[in-house]
């Protein structure tokens, strides 16, 4: 592609962000005039998590099922798809085995139109802060002699040749990845964590699980978009709204690296 071309990309792509950028911190004020006068998001977790029908027995039978899977991912060749079976996939098998006969085991229900609203201005408003911390963290690795690197998953896209790898990849990213780590995280943990250790430290806790599972490239930036998850949860009361809110996050970074490759930025 010629020069003149990769930097109307990247100027297109600067102004872009910069857009984003705006509407993030709209949406946090949006969002911060509208929660005055409402119950406090602990008090509301702690309600949740009391009438949530998982125990600790279906964490572990959880667990034991991605053990397995883990095990038997060894005997694989190296290939995304087995990567997903052996986690994902079980997770979500597990999660569906141990929901059976439990009443609202994934939260209330809520029409489609509101999800998406809910989702795309909760997305937008943690946006500014994932950003800072995303730089600050990398900066801060940098000056410590360590090389930036991008997450696994980003990695792992950019490492895909064909059409159809890529669209089996975004499916996977966009569509299996939230809807499993959501019903983990937000599903199953942290209403035990919150039950046993009080609303603070179960969606603390909760944040590290969910950053440490994504790797230390972008550990406060996910830690603080898991905390952004679970108030999500707290404040709309289904599952939905994070699984949602966690598609757009993953579908904005794909779409990005896609634009920096297509400007030249990123090796292609």
């Amino acid at each position: 592609m010629p020069a003149a071309a990769h930097a109307t990309w990247l100027a297109a792509l600067v102004a872009g962000l910069g857009v984003l950028l705006a509407a993030g911190f709209a949406a946090g004020f949006h969002l911060a005039a509208r929660r005055r006068g409402a119950t406090p998001w602990p008090l509301v977790l702690a309600q949740f998590a009391a009438a949530s029908p998982w125990r600790p027995r279906d964490l572990w039978a959880v667990v034991l099922v991605l053990a397995a899977a883990q095990f038997l991912r060894r005997f694989a060749p190296p290939a995304l798809l087995y990567d997903v079976l052996a986690f994902q996939i079980a997770l979500l098998a597990a999660i569906l085995w141990r929901m059976r006969g439990k009443p609202q085991a994934l939260g209330a229900r809520a029409a489609p139109r509101t999800v998406l609203a809910e989702a795309a201005l909760r997305w937008l408003a943690i946006l500014p802060l994932i950003w800072f911390l995303g730089f600050a963290w990398n900066l801060g690795l940098n000056l410590l002699g360590r090389e930036p690197a991008f997450q696994h998953a980003v990695a792992l896209f950019l490492e895909t040749d064909t059409v159809w790898e890529q669209a089996r990849f975004v499916f996977f990213a966009v569509i299996v990845a939230p809807v499993a780590e959501e019903a983990l995280f937000r599903g199953l943990l942290l209403p035990l964590l919150v039950r046993h250790a009080g609303a603070a430290a179960g969606v603390a806790l909760t944040a590290l699980g969910f950053a440490a599972l994504h790797g230390l490239e972008s550990l406060p930036a996910l830690a603080a978009f898991s905390v952004a998850l679970s108030l999500a949860y707290a404040r709309t009361g289904t599952l939905w709204v994070p699984m949602a809110m966690h598609a757009l996050f993953n579908a904005a970074n794909l779409a990005l690296v896609a634009a920096l490759v297509r400007s030249g930025a990123l090796p292609g």
